[in-house]
C-alpha cells in the first residue's frame, strides 16, 4: 500500500494505491469525498465535474458526495443534504486487510468540529450529538465505502443517508440507452421528483431521456444490487446494505433504496459549477438510508456500505491478486 499526501496543505487530496495491482483512489479531506477510482487496468470508475470546486469553498461536484443527515431538503432549516461534505474531515488511518487484499483508509467527523451547513435540529447548541466515519476500501478491480454513524449524544435522531455517486460515462454517451442504463431495479417502486407522481418501475432498464430524478424503494427488498451500463463494453456492479447496531449488539437491518439522476440539459445550465454538456458524460446512481430507516438512539450506530465492481476488467492481474471473490462478505449484517 502507498499514501501520497502533502501534510502542508489539510484541502490536499489523498491517494490511496493498492500496492500489487496499481489500482488506486483518491479522497479529498474537504467532505471526505472519493473523487477518483481507478482499477488496476486504469479505468477510471467515477466522473467529477470540469469545473467543481476542490478548494472547500463548495461541496465538490463528483466523485462520491456524502449525505447525512437528510437527503434534499425536506426541513428548509437545514441546508439540503446536510453537512458531511461541507466540513473538512481528519485522517485517522491508513492500514491494510488480509495481506495485501485491500488497501484502507479512515477518516472521521465530529459534530463539534462541523463548521458550515448546521441548522435545524442539528444546529450549535443541539442535544444531539454523533461522529461519523468513512473508511474507504481499494481492491484491484472494487472499492468499498463504509460510512459508520455513532450516536454520542444525549437522544435519539431521525436521519437519512446517502452516497451521491457519480458515474462516469464513456464517449458523452449517457443519452444513448443502448450502452448507458440501469438493470436490476424492476418491481421497485419509485417517486419521481420531476412530476411528484408514483410508478412502479417495469422489466426495462432505465435510460436518459430527458431529466432524470426518481427515488427507487422496494417493499420487502433490503439490499441493492445493480449493473450500470457506463459505456460501450464497460459496466460496473453496485451493491448496497446497512443495519444499525443497538447499545446492546443486536444488529437491526436497514433497508437501502437507489436514487438515478442525470440534470439534462436545463437543469446542468443552471448549476455553476458543472459544464454545460457533461450531463452527457455522468449518471448517478446513489444507494441511500431514506425511506423506513430506523431510528439510533442514544449509544446506537448505523453502518452503510457500497461496493463498487468494474465488471469488465478480467484481467489476468484481478484474478492473481483477488482470487476468491471478495464482493457481497464484506458488508454482510453484523460481519462488518
Amino acid at each position: 500500500m502507498t499514501i501520497q499526501k502533502n501534510d502542508s496543505d489539510p484541502l490536499g487530496p489523498i491517494v490511496l494505491t493498492h500496492t500489487s495491482s496499481g489500482a488506486n483512489a483518491t479522497i479529498y479531506p474537504f467532505g471526505a469525498t472519493v473523487t477518483s477510482y481507478k482499477t488496476c487496468s486504469g479505468r477510471e470508475l467515477l466522473f467529477v465535474s470540469r469545473t467543481a470546486k476542490l478548494d472547500g469553498s463548495k461541496a465538490i461536484r463528483g466523485g462520491i458526495p456524502l449525505v447525512f443527515p437528510q437527503f434534499g431538503r425536506p426541513d428548509q432549516s437545514m441546508p439540503q443534504h446536510g453537512f458531511l461534505r461541507c466540513n473538512l474531515w481528519k485522517v485517522e488511518s491508513t492500514y491494510e486487510e488480509g495481506d495485501d487484499a485491500c488497501s484502507c483508509v479512515d477518516l472521521s467527523l465530529s459534530l463539534k468540529d462541523v463548521v458550515a451547513a448546521r441548522g435545524g435540529e442539528w444546529n450549535v447548541g443541539t442535544e444531539r450529538d454523533c461522529t461519523v466515519t468513512l473508511t474507504v476500501k481499494v481492491y484491484p478491480s472494487s472499492f468499498t465505502t463504509t460510512m459508520t454513524v455513532v450516536n454520542s449524544g444525549g437522544v435519539a435522531f431521525p436521519y437519512q443517508a446517502l452516497f451521491h455517486t457519480y458515474y462516469a460515462i464513456s464517449g458523452q454517451s449517457a443519452l444513448n440507452g443502448e450502452v448507458c442504463n440501469v438493470k436490476g431495479l424492476a418491481g421497485y417502486e419509485y417517486l419521481d421528483q420531476l412530476t411528484a407522481k408514483s410508478h412502479v418501475q417495469n422489466d426495462e432498464p432505465i435510460t436518459i431521456g430527458g431529466e432524470v430524478d426518481r427515488i427507487y424503494s422496494h417493499p420487502t427488498q433490503t439490499d441493492i444490487d445493480v449493473v450500470i451500463s457506463t459505456g460501450v463494453g464497460t459496466s460496473v456492479a453496485l451493491k448496497s446494505s446497512a443495519f444499525v447496531t443497538k447499545l446492546n449488539g443486536d444488529n437491526v437491518v436497514a433497508p437501502v433504496g437507489v436514487v438515478v439522476w442525470n440534470p439534462f440539459i436545463e437543469k446542468a445550465k443552471s448549476m455553476g459549477d458543472f459544464d454545460d454538456e457533461q450531463y452527457k458524460e455522468m449518471i448517478c446512481v446513489e444507494p441511500g438510508m431514506l425511506k423506513d430507516v430506523p431510528i439510533v438512539e442514544k449509544g446506537d450506530q448505523f453502518h452503510f456500505s457500497q461496493t463498487i465492481t468494474s465488471c469488465d476488467d478480467d484481467s489476468e492481474k484481478v484474478k492473481e491478486v483477488e482470487g476468491e471473490d471478495h464482493i457481497g462478505k464484506k458488508n454482510k449484517v453484523g460481519k462488518e
